[in-house]
C-alpha cells in the first residue's frame, strides 16, 4: 500500500468506482461525481474524457491487480497429499481474487460488484471490457480446467465455466435473496463462507458426467 496522498485523478476514480457500483452505471451522472469529489466538471474531462472514458480506467486499474492475483494463484496449484484435490486449488485460485479482499481493499469488492451490474445494464459495454480484460486470464484457467477434467468434452468445460461465472456474478452482486431465503444464516458479505461454498458447489459441478441432452424429458411430456 502506498503512503503517498491520493491525486485528484484517483480521488475521481474511487468515488465513481463507488458511485457506479452503488447506483449503477446509468444513473451516475458526470455531475454528480465532480459534486462528491468537490471538482468541476472540467476536472473529470481533463483528466479522462469522458464518464466512459472513466469507467474503462476503473476496468484498467483494477482488472491488473485481480489478473496479477489470479496468475500467481494459479502457478501455486500443485498436487500434494497435504493440498486440496487439483481441482478445488485451480478454483480457489480463480474464484479468491474476487471474493477475498487483499489487504482490506474495499475498492476490489465494489468493483466486482460494479462488473456483475453493469453486466446487466449495459451489456454490449460490459461485454467489450470484459473482454479487453479477462479473456486472457480466463483462457489460461479453461484451459487448466481442462487439463484436470479429462472425461468432459471441451464444450461441456466452457459451459460449466459459463455457470462459473454467472454464479460468481450473483454472489458479488449481491440483490438480498439469500438473506432472505435463510432468514440471515447465509451471507455473501461472509467472504470466507461464501468461497468455501462456490468452490464446493463448482467443484461438484465440473466433476459430474457430460449432460445427456437426450435425458430432458420434461418438455416432450408437456408438449
Amino acid at each position: 500500500m502506498s503512503d503517498r496522498a491520493p491525486t485528484t485523478p484517483d480521488k475521481i476514480l474511487d468515488l465513481a468506482e463507488a458511485m457506479f457500483a452503488e447506483s449503477g452505471y446509468r444513473a451516475v451522472s458526470v455531475r454528480s461525481i465532480t459534486r462528491a469529489c468537490g471538482v468541476n466538471i472540467a476536472a473529470i474531462h481533463y483528466h479522462f474524457g469522458s464518464k466512459e472514458a472513466l469507467l474503462k480506467q476503473i476496468f484498467a486499474k483494477r482488472s491488473a491487480a485481480i489478473n496479477n492475483a489470479r496468475f500467481r494463484l494459479l502457478e501455486a496449484c500443485r498436487p500434494g497429499p497435504e493440498r486440496p484435490p487439483m481441482l478445488e486449488q485451480i478454483l480457489e485460485a480463480y474464484l479468491r481474487p474476487s471474493l477475498v479482499l487483499p489487504n482490506g481493499d474495499v475498492g476490489a469488492r465494489r468493483f466486482m460488484r460494479l462488473r456483475a451490474i453493469l453486466a446487466h445494464e449495459h451489456a454490449t459495454l460490459s461485454k467489450g471490457l470484459i473482454s479487453k480484460h479477462f479473456n486472457h486470464v480466463s483462457g489460461t484457467f479453461i484451459g487448466a480446467l481442462m487439463k484436470e477434467l479429462d472425461h468432459l468434452p471441451a464444450r461441456g468445460v466452457y459451459w460449466r465455466f459459463h455457470f462459473l461465472l454467472g454464479a460468481q456474478y450473483f454472489t458479488l452482486a449481491d440483490p438480498g435473496r439469500i438473506q432472505i431465503l435463510s432468514e440471515g444464516a447465509c451471507d455473501p458479505a461472509d467472504a470466507d463462507a461464501a468461497l468455501a461454498e462456490l468452490v464446493a458447489f463448482t467443484a461438484a459441478g465440473f466433476r459430474a458426467p457430460p449432460a445427456d441432452h437426450h435425458a430432458l424429458i420434461l418438455g416432450t411430456v408437456l408438449s
